[in-house]
């Protein structure tokens, strides 16, 4: 837990905690951190000495009254033999702000074991250089610590996890703290257990089949199929063959997942991906699907009860695209109970710095490679670029770093071409008047006609009087 009344300080280390594979809580006063400390078992408390309230040393000595095993770290600018005595007192340990390098490496010799956190404190001197930035946006490097779980990670499918910056269903991991992720993980939560038809919207690489499958595992139906279908690739009776052919998906063939047990096979959910491709006949025949969730084969021969859940993901407005009729309106009603909408990655950049830090730890754990940290000259470059990719062109991104990482860090010559045009600088366009404009001009015309006046009359387009006078004026500037 962190506790701080300074905002911007709070979210800066509770940033780089989350990069480094903890879960912090975060608390803006010593009364609020007890209240935390009495709702949710706390390993380790980094609590400020100045705060409104009850100050630092108040604050960890009621936390030690609530639990006597609670860790406990004090941050403050003005250290003193006083303060280190007084810490001592209450076996806790003290680092100042100005020289957070000590904090880092006391954080980082910190490690798991079991669902307890053993501290081994880095010893301070008196020469130890912090970099006195602990409030920048960006931190200098990404490490990831440790995929160990503190006691009570484990949580059934779909349950949020505390800190709010990841949500598990199953296996899948949706990685994320703006506004948006957090608004979106609670649409999940809400929607898993009503079995109603969804639209998932979002750029490309967004997330939105990782977004369905969320929402399949959350649901009662995490013990049947999830099967994902491209619409633009099959053709009509394709396309109803594949929904309906359940024998066909319980042989596992198909993009989809088939769980084992009695009930793999049948039921489910059904995502519906690029709807938007659907011809209009095509549309129709989903229509009446999704209306009856029954059909007949070949011959007229009947097909038993579809019982299946539908999700559809689009890159476009449907609705727009109903307005400006290649959509079937009724479809679209009966699809959109609810509409998700998944944000591109440049309009929540913040984002950026916690997904680097899965994908990293996930690739270097893949290609057994010992790569764990990102350079700030990397990270910089990664906040100022649109990825037009979002989320998988990042994935791919690190994934490609990582293979050709020589050491521990991943650097910008690790990037792809279009990164390492993206990192130079512009150089500054100089900004002159029309006057100037136009010597400049005038004279480059000259010079490129070897000084012949009736050639560069004839290009400018102006009298050969004119020149003269203007060729005047320019050396009497020049005097």
């Amino acid at each position: 837990m962190l506790v701080d009344d300074e905002q911007k300080f709070l979210n800066s280390i509770a940033a780089r905690l989350k990069l480094m594979g903890f879960e912090p809580l975060t608390a803006t006063s010593g009364e609020a951190a007890l209240d935390i400390a009495r709702k949710n078992p706390i390993d380790l408390a980094i609590v400020d000495l100045k705060m409104p309230g009850l100050d630092g040393l108040v604050t960890i000595t009621k936390l030690k009254e609530i639990d006597p095993g609670i860790k406990s770290v004090l941050l403050t600018a003005y250290g003193s033999k006083k303060i280190e005595q007084a810490t001592e007192a209450l076996d806790a340990d003290y680092f100042e702000k100005d020289r957070m390098a000590s904090f880092w490496d006391f954080i980082k010799n910190s490690s798991q074991k079991g669902d307890t956190i053993i501290i081994r404190p880095a010893s301070r001197t008196a020469g130890d250089a912090g970099d006195g930035r602990a409030d920048a946006m960006l931190p200098g490097k990404i490490e990831i610590l440790s995929e160990q779980k503190p006691e009570g990670s484990d949580r059934t499918a779909g349950q949020e996890s505390s800190s709010g910056n990841a949500i598990d269903a199953g296996q899948l991991r949706m990685i994320g703290e703006t506004p948006a992720i957090q608004q979106l993980r609670r649409h999940i939560q809400r929607l898993a257990g009503l079995d109603c038809a969804v639209i998932i919207r979002g750029e490309t690489g967004t997330g939105k089949e990782l977004t369905a499958r969320m929402i399949h595992q959350s649901s009662p139906r995490r013990h049947d199929r999830f099967m994902a279908i491209n619409c633009g690739c099959f053709s009509n009776d394709l396309l109803i063959e594949e929904v309906l052919n359940s024998d066909r998906m319980a042989r596992g063939s198909g993009d989809f997942d088939i769980p084992s047990g009695d009930r793999a096979g049948s039921g489910g959910t059904i995502l519906l991906d690029q709807i938007e491709e659907l011809s209009d006949n095509l549309q129709l025949s989903m229509l009446k699907l999704i209306d009856s969730k029954e059909t007949s084969g070949a011959g007229g021969a009947a097909m038993p009860a579809l019982d299946a859940r539908f999700l559809a993901a689009s890159s476009h407005d449907l609705r727009q695209r109903v307005e400006e009729g290649k959509f079937r309106e009724e479809l679209y009603h009966r699809l959109n109970v609810l509409e998700l909408f998944i944000p591109p990655l440049r309009e929540r950049r913040d984002d950026i710095p916690p997904l680097c830090g899965y994908f990293l730890n996930r690739f270097a754990d893949d290609f057994g490679k010992n790569v764990f940290r990102i350079s700030e000259a990397v990270l910089s470059i990664f906040m100022a670029y649109d990825f037009p990719g979002n989320v998988r062109e990042l994935e791919h991104v690190i994934e490609r770093a990582v293979i050709l990482a020589d050491d521990e860090t991943i650097r910008p010559g690790h990037l792809p071409d279009r990164f390492q045009k993206s990192a130079r600088p512009s150089p500054a366009k100089e900004l002159i008047s029309l006057a100037e404009l136009e010597k400049r001009h005038i004279l480059e015309v000259i010079e490129a006609t070897g000084g012949n006046k009736s050639k560069a009359v004839g290009i400018l387009g102006i009298s050969r009087a004119a020149l003269w006078r203007k060729l005047k004026q320019y050396e009497a500037d020049a005097s």
